[in-house]
């Protein structure tokens, strides 16, 4: 079965808060959808999730387009937002036999399902303990499992692991990697960069209700070429120091991106390049223009530095 989401629009007024959003999601992957606050993340899982009706767009599984029957994505769709809602005087095994009657599935025949959920997310002694008294990560660990009751086919997770300890974070990892292995799919909103080097095959990144990037982590970090560079001439930056050593490195042949920032110059070196040697070429063209070099920092895109090019105000 493939899974197709299709030229999502949605606007709110005069704000177009989602603009063409479309993806592709085969069997096993995992796409991480990133951008900052106001980006169009939250329109776009609302209206996967049914939660929304966008002005167009289609969400098209096996070649039909199920946005016209909603009932039919809602069977597909495992959601779990980044707020947790649970009633604290239920046990762990009351609430997922909660969720499975809101899911409409026999509490008889779902039950094994449920124990093993809870036996894999490490929940099994605090299964018949009051929520109220879960720690934050085991509330996480049992929204997944009861999110996973109905096997679906299409995980939507938002901020899964946020303010999770290590142990946590990594048992979640673990289960939502044998759910891919299983043919399951993730779309992962997230700004935990090692998660998503950890889970992710695609990224795609919002901004404005705009797609900004969007490729392979390993498409996405070549495509800001060999190095990033940070330099500094002094501790604190002006803006016309800025722009002053701007205008002299635009002197060289490299077609050089730029990131705007307030306290330093830094750009994309796009050509390869032994890093010895671009630390050489940068410090002999400072001095050749009476330029001191307080900090000096240079090292391979990391998904991170994808992340602020593609957001970023980018000359």
């Amino acid at each position: 079965m493939s899974l197709e989401i299709r030229n999502i629009s949605k606007a709110y007024k005069d704000l177009e808060a989602l603009k063409d959003f479309h993806f592709k999601l085969d069997s096993g992957e995992c796409l991480a959808l990133l951008g900052p606050n106001g980006a169009g993340k939250t329109t776009a899982i609302k209206a996967l999730v049914t939660l929304l009706i966008p002005d167009s767009g289609e969400f098209l599984w096996n070649g039909e387009d199920l946005f016209p029957k909603p009932e039919k994505i809602r069977d597909l769709v495992g959601y779990i937002s980044q707020e947790i809602a649970m009633d604290k005087v239920l046990t762990g095994m009351e609430f997922m036999k909660l969720s499975a009657g809101l899911l409409h599935l026999p509490w008889r025949k779902t039950q094994p399902k449920a124990e093993k959920l809870i036996e894999k997310l490490d929940l099994t002694q605090a299964a018949n303990r009051p929520v109220g008294q879960y720690s934050g990560g085991m509330k996480r660990r049992l929204d997944l499992a009861s999110a996973l009751l109905h096997d679906p086919k299409i995980l939507i997770l938002d901020e899964p692991t946020t303010g999770l300890d290590i142990e946590a974070r990594e048992l979640i990892w673990k289960l939502l990697n044998d759910y891919r292995q299983e043919g399951g799919r993730i779309l992962l909103v997230s700004h935990d960069f090692r998660e998503i080097d950890a889970l992710s095959d695609q990224i795609l990144i919002l901004r404005k209700g705009l797609t900004a990037a969007k490729g392979t982590p390993t498409e996405l970090r070549k495509g800001l070429g060999s190095y990033i560079v940070r330099l500094q001439t002094k501790e604190f930056m002006d803006g016309d120091q800025i722009q002053k050593v701007q205008a002299s490195f635009n002197s060289w042949t490299e077609p050089l991106r730029w990131l705007q920032n307030e306290d330093s110059v830094i750009f994309t070196y796009p050509t390869p390049i032994e890093l010895s040697d671009l630390q050489t070429k940068i410090h002999q063209h400072c001095k050749a223009n009476e330029f001191p070099v307080h900090l000096l920092n240079v090292q391979s895109p990391s998904l991170e530095d994808v992340y602020r090019f593609a957001v970023g105000d980018v000359t």
